[in-house]
């Protein structure tokens, strides 16, 4: 064989070997490249779960602990405690996830930890009857202070995160920077160190009107005997409700949750209405609200004549809020002048054509009914004597109030103020004399909102 030829295809092998190789390092190259990058998407991924979360639990802190600076009692002292060492335990474990570097965020575990075992204190002090000082309130607002400003840092933090105008290591350093307000001098009772370390679950926040989240939890009181209707007569009533022609609705697939219904679309709008008894049951639509024509005053009356018109009597207006153009108005059955805040209705108005938009009658259809409303064993002034030093009557009432257990408790509802110009609601036991709950009123341009 030519020595020229053996030469030609060893540089040839060569070659094409060199030219595998290359491949073989390019593809490897492009996977490894790949992987990296989807290993930071999960990261990134991770990461915004975990400030999302931990915005969440800081948010509860914040609520809870400006709760605690209204309470007087055991049972509200006692459950705000437990709500704040769960929160305070899942914060903890955020912040585990979002360690960075050498940056160190001790300050804000301690702080954590501080009011939690604040809040177990206090509450181990009205176990024993004593009640809550001066110094105790004052001690409860410092540790407010530094949650609301936290959670105002966390909340920047996420939406810069998300919006990736900064990266996450930058982020976490801004976090970093809280520390020297970490420390608050916090003095605790000798009982903090045994404290109970079993919780309950983790509440949710109520934003649409009071005890909006724990009323639609069982079988429907109202519907459970009512007869079924026909698909005919549903669709007649649905037609009726939302002034929608007959001909135009279409059958979609049925609600078969805890309350059963007939659904029908037509042009954005959807209309429910219940298997059981015909009532309706939900409107939702998508449909924008124009120019402002008509004030909520006039909304609210809109709704309530509205209400009225298909059945829904006896129910009064509590709070509001509007949203681009829209009105939400949260109404409650009362009984005798008792507020019954477990029936709830949620009416939407536009403000341009003041047309009903949307409505949410699940937890009137869930609770309603004539209620058995015991006497009161306490009175009115008995009942004021509950409240904390720290607020100040406005006015009072009679309410119904849901329980998380499912059931119903009769309550003197106190409407007080605080010496900085806040707003809260505190509920009464008209039985024990002990509080049974306690929401904040959040006041904006755009109505009045609780949590």
């Amino acid at each position: 064989m030519n020595s020229d030829n053996v030469k030609r295809r060893t540089k040839i092998r060569l070659i094409s070997y060199v030219v595998a190789l290359i491949c073989i390092l390019a593809a490897w190259g492009i996977s490894q490249t790949v992987k990296s990058r989807a290993y930071e998407r999960e990261l990134l991924v991770t990461h915004q779960r975990s400030v999302a979360s931990l915005a969440s639990y800081l948010e509860s802190i914040e609520t809870d602990l400006k709760k605690m600076q209204y309470v007087n009692t055991l049972p509200m002292t006692s459950g705000l405690s437990i709500s704040l060492c769960r929160a305070s335990a899942g914060a903890k474990s955020c912040l585990s996830e979002l360690a960075a570097g050498d940056i160190p965020l001790s300050g804000i575990n301690k702080f954590l930890s501080q009011a939690s075992d604040y809040a177990a204190a206090l509450s181990k002090k009205t176990a024993k009857g004593e009640k809550l000082t001066e110094k105790d309130y004052e001690q409860v607002a410092k540790l407010h202070e530094y949650a609301a400003e936290l959670s105002k840092q966390i909340s920047y933090m996420e939406e810069v995160m998300y919006s990736g105008s900064v990266d996450f290591e930058n982020a976490v350093s801004t976090l970093g920077k809280l520390q020297e307000k970490g420390d608050l001098s916090i003095s605790y009772a000798d009982t903090v160190s045994d404290a109970e370390g079993t919780f309950s679950d983790y509440p949710t926040l109520i934003y649409d009107g009071p005890f909006s989240d724990n009323i639609t939890d069982k079988e429907s009181e109202m519907l459970k005997n009512e007869e079924e209707i026909s698909e005919d007569e549903a669709k007649k009533r649905a037609s009726k409700y939302s002034s929608i022609e007959e001909n135009k609705l279409i059958r979609q697939e049925d609600e078969k949750g805890k309350i059963a219904a007939y659904v029908y679309y037509c042009d954005g709008t959807s209309v429910a209405v219940t298997k059981n008894g015909g009532y309706l049951y939900y409107i939702l639509s998508d449909k924008y609200a124009g120019e402002i024509k008509i004030d909520e005053k006039t909304a609210i009356e809109k709704a309530r004549k509205y209400l009225e018109k298909y059945g829904y009597v006896s129910m009064k207006d509590s709070y509001y809020s509007d949203n681009d153009g829209i009105c939400t108005v949260n109404f409650a059955y009362t009984q005798d002048d008792v507020i019954c805040y477990a029936d709830l209705i949620k009416v939407s108005v536009a403000l341009d054509t003041g047309n009903i938009v949307a409505l949410d009658a699940s937890g009137y259809l869930m609770n309603h009914r004539e209620r058995d409303i015991s006497e009161a064993k306490i009175s009115l002034s008995e009942a004021a004597k509950s409240i904390s030093v720290t607020l100040t009557p406005k006015s009072s009432g009679e309410a119904v109030i849901p329980t998380d257990d499912g059931n119903e408790i009769f309550a003197y509802e106190f409407l007080c103020g605080d010496n900085a110009g806040n707003d809260v609601l505190v509920y009464i036991d008209s039985e024990t004399g002990q509080e049974a709950d306690v929401k904040l009123l959040l006041y904006s341009d755009g109505g009045t909102l609780t949590r």
